[in-house]
């Protein structure tokens, strides 16, 4: 259900996109009813012989798909920092024969669901798609975004803001970063993402770029002002990018405020609030500018020791795929 297909496809990957109920203005029993079918059809083509599910919530449909082929080795792979709202979920691990959680650098901010039941899971290191390292140099990455030297580049990514308009704060953001005439504001866009940004006026320090992964070209950036999802989140302080986080408070998302209060408290990152700093964005993007401030957000970031938890869950994984019995048997019940 992610529009993030696309970058599979790309990278020469299968995938098949699965239309939310919402979107459809299906009932959710239909719908469910639907998932399962079509998530037994690609298990019956494909027969693999693990199954890994990343999601916070769990379908009926998934669950009724894998009871029909109980030799397929199921993993559940949850992120933490859960809203209460989201505890319904967890009865559902129980349908998989494991459940993978990758860590949180705010792990002591999390009082989610998800908290107590870390005795029961496998856990591993926080994980990101690319490593810091494997990032392009600083100079290429401004060659190829057509960066000048000598500015200070400020990267926005805050969403599009269809579950929590973002607008007013939005626009304080980049009036305050163009207000000095060495910087150069970035407007990250996602081509994989589901909703568009609306257009502002053009501004000749003003760009949109549209990157996939992002992340890759981050060492062109000076300073950041994003959102505190959980990739966004861990990319920008372990990449050592400093970072105002502007946390999406929406009850379905996960707790991005925890995220960025960690980042304030621990020096990690700089922390703004929808609700309660419109009146104050000015000062908050000094305060991110400030060289001094973003030399010693830097240094505190890259004192973090880190392995990517990603190869930990493709090690998990392949693991059992050669364990897994070779036969493919399909159980109906």
């Amino acid at each position: 259900m992610s529009h993030s297909m696309k970058a599979l496809v790309q990278e020469g990957y299968l995938a098949h996109f699965l239309t939310y109920h919402r979107h459809l203005n299906a009932t959710t029993e239909d719908w469910n009813r639907t998932l399962a079918e079509e998530v037994f059809d690609l298990l019956t083509h494909l027969r693999p012989a693990v199954f890994a599910y990343d999601a916070t919530a769990v379908y009926g449909g998934i669950v009724e798909a894998l009871k029909m082929f109980p030799n397929i080795f199921s993993i559940w792979v949850r992120r933490p920092m859960w809203h209460e709202n989201h505890r319904q979920f967890m009865e559902f691990s129980a349908h998989f024969d494991a459940v993978v959680e990758p860590a949180e650098l705010a792990e002591d901010f999390d009082h989610g669901p998800t908290k107590e039941e870390r005795g029961k899971v496998l856990l591993v290191q926080p994980v990101l798609h690319i490593e810091p390292d494997e990032r392009m140099s600083r100079e290429a990455a401004r060659a190829a975004l057509d960066l000048p030297d000598g500015v200070t580049v400020v990267a926005l990514q805050l969403g599009s803001g269809a579950n929590f308009d973002i607008g007013p704060v939005r626009e304080a953001v980049i009036a305050a970063v163009l207000e000095r005439p060495d910087t150069v504001l970035l407007d990250l866009r996602s081509p994989i993402a589901a909703e568009a940004v609306a257009e502002r006026p053009a501004h000749p320090r003003y760009r949109v770029a549209e990157l996939f992964p992002s992340f890759r070209y981050s060492r062109a950036f000076d300073a950041a002002v994003t959102a505190a999802g959980y990739n966004t989140f861990h990319e920008h302080v372990l990449g050592a990018v400093p970072t105002l986080f502007m946390p999406n408070e929406a009850d379905e998302m996960d707790l991005q405020l925890n995220r960025a209060r960690w980042a304030e408290l621990t020096g990690h990152g700089l922390l703004m609030r929808r609700d309660y700093d419109l009146a104050h964005v000015r000062t908050h993007v000094e305060q991110l500018l400030d060289p001094g401030e973003r030399r010693r957000i830097a240094a505190r970031c890259r004192l973090i020791k880190w392995t990517n938890g990603a190869r930990e869950i493709t090690r998990y994984i392949e693991d059992h795929a050669r364990l897994v019995r070779t036969d493919f048997d399909i159980t109906r019940r």
